[in-house]
């Protein structure tokens, strides 16, 4: 089985890639950047390829992909806030990006194909928990919108050209490699000034925080299980969820530390944030995949796994 994986050298990629390889498969991974730590469990593997290259360009590897049985494609922008001044990053690197790699696949015949969109598609409005259909798209941010358009276009390349497809909206993951979110800019602050600790908003935004290792395992055992004919789409999360503020508790827990709390306000951390992320999953679970940690278990696990590489 050889794999192709957009988005190898980033949080949930490098993890992805690591897992296929250690199920003796063979990964093509396919990356703009070259993060040595994050790829150091899989660069220089015997099944590891590694093209360098925006995924926008992927067509120029048509010869070299001709045997790819199945494509993870992760390679996406998940700076919400870089849309606030850099007006087409989003279009340009999840819409246009994601049409790319459905072209290679409709040109290779690919027939199996793993998108990983979001949970924030359906913006703060949504009925709480959230269930994957029967609820508008009312994205409150550029990538909210992207994520929603390249779904359609996924949805489109099943529909037109059999491809078989599974799209997937995460709520946060959290753990090893990881290089943006909450657990890890708590980390960096800490490390400057272990006496304070800054949080953007008032601390009560509600999420769930699942580990990548659960993350992995839905997108390995969902689809082997469904027996989708055409496209289907999933909410994976955690049963559980924290608040901020909370979340904040048991990383300085972890710590052995008590910091005082600074709150920038609001009730939210930044413009497009979604402050209440709650999803149903019992599709999800019907395929017989669950979540092994809860948001606890996952969020001090992800403190031990991010001190080495952070600290």
């Amino acid at each position: 089985m050889i794999s192709l994986v957009t988005g190898c050298s980033g949080f949930i990629g490098s993890n992805l890639s690591e897992q296929i390889l250690k199920n003796q498969n063979i990964v093509i991974g396919m990356d703009i950047e070259r993060n040595l730590q994050r790829m150091d469990d899989i660069i220089g593997k015997p099944n590891f390829l590694f093209l360098q290259n925006d995924v926008k360009k992927i067509d120029s590897y048509i010869s070299v992909l001709k045997d790819v049985d199945k494509i993870y494609h992760l390679a996406a922008s998940s700076d919400i806030k870089r849309s606030l001044y850099d007006y087409s990053w989003d279009l340009q690197e999840n819409v246009v990006g994601t049409h790319a790699v459905l072209e290679l696949a409709r040109k290779l015949d690919i027939d199996k194909f793993i998108f990983t969109s979001t949970s924030v598609v359906h913006g703060e409005d949504a009925p709480k928990p959230t269930p994957e259909l029967g609820v508008d798209f009312n994205p409150i941010s550029q990538y909210a919108a992207s994520k929603i358009s390249a779904e359609m276009f996924v949805r489109t390349y099943a529909n037109i050209y059999g491809i078989k497809s599974w799209i997937f909206r995460f709520a946060n993951v959290v753990g090893k490699h990881a290089h943006r979110g909450v657990i890890y800019d708590f980390l960096n602050k800490l490390k400057m000034n272990k006496d304070e600790l800054e949080i953007l908003g008032d601390g009560n935004q509600i999420k769930s925080y699942f580990h990548v290792s659960d993350c992995i395992n839905a997108l390995f055992e969902i689809p082997a299980n469904d027996n989708n004919d055409n496209v289907e789409v999933y909410n994976i999360a955690t049963f559980d969820t924290k608040t901020v503020k909370e979340l904040a508790d048991i990383v300085c827990d972890e710590l052995r530390i008590s910091p005082e709390y600074k709150f920038t306000g609001g009730d939210r951390g930044w413009i497009g944030d979604v402050p209440v992320v709650e999803l149903d999953i019992k599709k999800a679970l019907n395929t017989g995949w669950k979540p092994r940690l809860d948001c606890e278990q996952s969020i001090r696990k992800t403190v031990g796994e991010l001190n080495a590489e952070v600290w």
